[in-house]
């Protein structure tokens, strides 16, 4: 009698730790992979824009770099751009230009203009030379037009490639602000107006 309750004894211990071996084994949590490294975020916009750099490569690439380089057309009337006594540029696309690095939240003298001759609008803008072109012509598949910014005796557009359709949806909307707030209406005023130029918004 006494070898039975012993050998009960025994088997309920090892019972007993069997039990509680499986319990661990279902309750234990998975050792957890390290977690993946992370490049660093681009730098956000500055305060008062509303663009999302996610949106686009072309307007994250111009926040990292904090320029924004804008090909305009070396034969453009005076009234459209010019150079004054201390270098600097104006005129009407010089002012939509600094107008649209302000919505993309950069200060307006980060503009670096690039004067082309017509042989030269179509490859700058494919090359990445410049992010986008004010006042050229998308005459290939491979280039895109925004706008028209303005319309005078004919349309002027921004000019950007064409697989970059995020950018042409922001563009858009900026250009259609700057008619909404009057921004517009102030650059046209200060430059083609004064010039005598009638001219009117393409939104």
């Amino acid at each position: 009698m006494r070898i039975r309750v012993l050998a009960l004894v025994s088997l309920t211990a090892v019972l007993a730790g069997c039990g509680q071996g499986a319990e661990i084994t279902q309750n234990a949590v998975p050792p957890q992979p390290p977690a993946p490294a992370t490049s660093a975020a681009p730098p956000a916009p500055e305060a008062g824009t509303s663009v999302e750099l996610s949106t686009s490569p072309t307007l994250v690439q111009i926040q990292q770099r904090r320029r924004m380089l804008v090909g305009v057309r070396i034969d453009a009337p005076p009234a459209f751009l010019s150079r004054d006594p201390a270098g600097g540029y104006q005129g009407f696309d010089a002012e939509i230009a600094r107008d649209l690095a302000q919505r993309i939240g950069l200060q307006p003298g980060a503009v670096q203009f690039r004067r082309l001759p017509p042989t030269q609008l179509r490859d700058a803008v494919l090359s990445g030379d410049v992010d986008l072109l004010l006042g050229g012509t998308a005459d290939v598949p491979q280039l895109a037009a925004v706008g028209p910014y303005v319309i005078t005796d004919s349309e002027r557009n921004v000019v950007i490639k064409a697989d970059d359709q995020l950018l042409a949806e922001e563009l858009q909307r900026m250009l259609d602000a700057a008619v909404a707030d009057g921004s517009w209406q102030r650059a046209y005023d200060a430059t083609l107006g004064a010039a005598g130029i009638e001219a009117r918004p393409g939104s």
